[in-house]
């Protein structure tokens, strides 16, 4: 009976594991080092609200901004995001608002669903909220339109129209709750994206994200995964979102998370928070090999609703796969491609060759006029095709899959550790010393020294 190696995996919300032979040259990216848990999470949460970055304390700015009958809107992500922070930090945050004098029924809920489409109430309960708080604030939930619902504020420096939710400009105060991550070309994510693209107008969206791209690589060069230094987005989106702090209060609370658990948490000065989030991820994310393989297998987990968010899975293998190998991505996709700028951009380019798509994608797509929303995907799926070959795992269609998005899909046959197994042994029996990375996390950022 073959021996495997302890390789847990996710597709979708099911465990995979045993599937990669213990004698293959194979390496399992975690992240080391003593990264402890928060346990005593109700104790830490109000350490931070009371001694803030670069704020008052929470108390104060309630007191100062609240006034009764006027929404105190608590920001928190959609149902494309982990949300594991939200859950456990809701059921404390809002009695402690509560006691510092916020009327409960003044109590928003905003879900930053940028142009996502919007959770079911199934999906706000169970992925974003929790049953306690569900329970007790459903009727307090909204779920942000970036086409509706929205109002202009002003102008950033570079050309981008300020459209932000109005239940958000009309609250008193807004409280986001966010977890930083690395992000492929924002640099991060969390603390200032809530805001942008999270509760902004579409027109926001579609100016700011084309600041990203060049015709000659695809993306810029500041624009990549960790880097927020003279990256021309995320830096747009940090000036809109002091533009909205001129005259609205606002109070950020950031957690990073390591494999499921709250590591960090802090609270206070959203902008302040976002400039230390990049220093707090590295030791949390960066896993340093020392050449990178010949086949990468990631997975979204349960993340990988559609092959849009799955992107991010290939983003972060694309970073530890050896120029012309292979990548294998496990995301279930249920939810079909997820995007229709997406969808009608690659059928558009069906029948071009790599490079060329990319050019043409580049040119009458990405500018700041043609954009819409999900045509960054294209970009970023080409560039790695040109690399890597993707393979997939997946329930989407494989047909479309494998025309439309130049993605192969892998027959599940038995279950599905038995496909992954079957596709493993092929690969070994093909390439016996080809080397294998294991990521169970598309959020890690593998940095090979040898490329």
């Amino acid at each position: 009976m073959a021996e495997y190696m302890d390789t847990p995996i996710d597709y979708g919300e099911d465990e995979i594991n045993d599937f990669i032979p213990k004698n293959a040259n194979a390496k399992y990216l975690e992240i080391k080092g003593d990264f402890p848990e928060i346990v005593a999470i109700e104790e830490k949460l109000y350490e931070v609200l009371e001694k803030p970055i670069d704020s008052p304390p929470l108390k104060e700015v309630i007191e100062k901004n609240y006034s009764k009958g006027r929404a105190v809107i608590i920001l928190v992500d959609d149902n494309t995001r982990p949300n594991i922070h939200t859950r456990i930090l809701l059921p404390i945050l809002f009695p402690k608002i509560i006691e510092y004098g916020v009327a409960a029924e003044d109590l928003k809920i905003l879900v930053a669903s940028g142009t996502h489409r919007p959770p079911t109430p199934e999906e706000v309960e169970r992925k974003i909220l929790g049953t306690e708080i569900w329970n007790k604030y459903k009727n307090h939930v909204v779920v942000h339109n970036c086409d509706e619902g929205v109002k202009q504020i002003g102008t950033s420096s570079r050309g981008t129209p300020i459209f932000l939710n109005k239940l958000a400009l009309e609250s008193c105060l807004i409280i986001p709750l966010t977890d930083s991550e690395y992000h492929y070309f924002a640099g991060v994510a969390g603390t200032v994206k809530s805001f942008f693209p999270g509760i902004s107008g579409r027109d926001t969206i579609s100016r700011n994200h084309p600041k990203a791209f060049s015709l000659e690589t695809g993306f810029k060069a500041e624009c990549r995964l960790g880097n927020t230094e003279r990256n021309p987005v995320i830096q747009d989106m940090k000036e809109m979102v002091q533009t909205v702090m001129k005259t609205k209060a606002v109070f950020c609370i950031d957690a990073i998370l390591l494999e499921k658990k709250i590591v960090q948490l802090n609270a206070g000065d959203i902008i302040s928070l976002h400039e230390m989030a990049g220093g707090l991820l590295k030791p949390l994310r960066i896993i340093d090999v020392d050449k990178p393989a010949d086949l990468v297998i990631v997975t979204t987990g349960e993340l990988g609703l559609n092959l849009y968010q799955a992107g991010k899975g290939v983003h972060a293998a694309w970073n530890a796969a050896k120029k012309g190998g292979k990548i294998l991505l496990l995301a279930r996709s249920q939810d079909g491609v997820g995007n229709q700028a997406y969808h009608d951009t690659m059928i558009a380019i069906k029948e071009m060759d790599l490079d060329t798509a990319l050019t043409w994608v580049v040119e009458n797509k990405c500018s700041e006029e043609t954009f819409r929303i999900g045509n960054q995907k294209p970009v970023d799926l080409l560039r790695i095709l040109k690399d890597n070959q993707i393979d997939m795992i997946t329930e989407m269609d494989h047909k479309e899959l494998k025309e439309t998005f130049r993605i192969n899909p892998v027959e599940i046959k038995g279950s599905v550790l038995e496909t992954i197994r079957n596709y493993v042994n092929n690969f070994l029996e093909a390439k016996p010393e080809g080397s294998i990375y294991i990521m169970a996390d598309a959020g890690n950022f593998v940095k090979p020294k040898e490329n």
